[in-house]
Parts: structure tokens; C-alpha cells; sequence
């Protein structure tokens, strides 16, 4: 599987994105080091906006949910409802990188910034500090 399959993949789940607070959809592939790929996209809830989740731990959930807890990479893409093109830069919110350094810290990550695709070797290569409560 490609870093380019696994972007497509998340474009295309990005299609059933449930935006209804910020217009804003997003679409992530996690592939599994079993081979299996599991797609996320982010559900925001408008009564209660605190039981909104991301796609990116929507995947994570998923494959968990499944029975893999092993992972090598995550792709993630965005755009606005009303876009055609996808976002030149998008990269996981602080909430998502802090679970993914703590449901699978040495995951790649894909993404876009300024228009590249981007690797990321672990969630914890986005910030200069990370809270880890195995490294305590």
C-alpha cells in the first residue's frame, strides 16, 4: 500500500464527513500492519459539540473496534463542504496528535503541507514537546 493509496482512500471517505458544525469535512486512512485499511471522517454533533470526534480517532476506533492495535500509517485530508480541491495544508489537531502518541506513537503520518505530501515519522514530530505518560 502507497502513501498515494492511502490519500486517496481518505479522499474518498471524506465524501460521508458529517460537518454540521464547521462545514468542514475530513477523511482518514489508517493502515493496519495486518494489511487492512480503516477509514474515519469526522462526525460533529450540534446539540453537543463535545461528543464531536475527528476523523483521525474515528479510524483509530475503528480499526480498534475490529481487533487491530498495530498500525504503520494514517492519511489525512480536509476541505470545506462547498470546495472542490482538497486543503494544501492540513495536519491532525492537537487532540488527535496527543491520542495517536498515546494509542500508537510510532505511526507514520500523511498529510498535506503547502500543497506536498508530508511524512511525519511519529504524532510527536508535530510539536517541539509532547505530553507521553510512558515517559514519565
Amino acid at each position: 500500500m502507497t502513501q498515494e493509496d492511502l490519500i486517496k482512500i481518505a479522499k474518498n471517505a471524506c465524501k460521508n464527513a458529517y460537518p454540521k458544525l464547521t462545514g468542514y469535512m475530513v477523511g482518514a486512512a489508517l493502515l493496519a500492519k495486518s494489511g487492512t485499511v480503516y477509514i474515519g471522517v469526522n462526525v460533529e454533533d450540534e446539540k453537543i459539540p463535545n461528543l464531536s470526534i475527528c476523523a483521525e480517532r474515528n479510524a483509530i476506533q475503528n480499526a480498534i473496534s475490529h481487533g487491530d492495535r498495530e498500525f504503520e500509517a494514517i492519511a489525512v485530508v480536509g476541505k470545506k463542504s462547498d470546495a472542490t480541491d482538497f486543503d494544501r495544508t492540513l495536519i491532525p489537531c492537537g487532540i488527535c496528535q496527543q491520542y495517536m502518541i498515546d494509542m500508537c506513537k510510532d505511526i507514520n503520518v500523511i498529510c498535506y503541507i503547502d500543497g506536498q505530501v508530508r511524512v511525519f515519522n511519529s504524532p510527536k514530530d508535530f510539536a517541539k514537546t509532547s505530553f507521553d505518560l510512558d515517559e514519565q
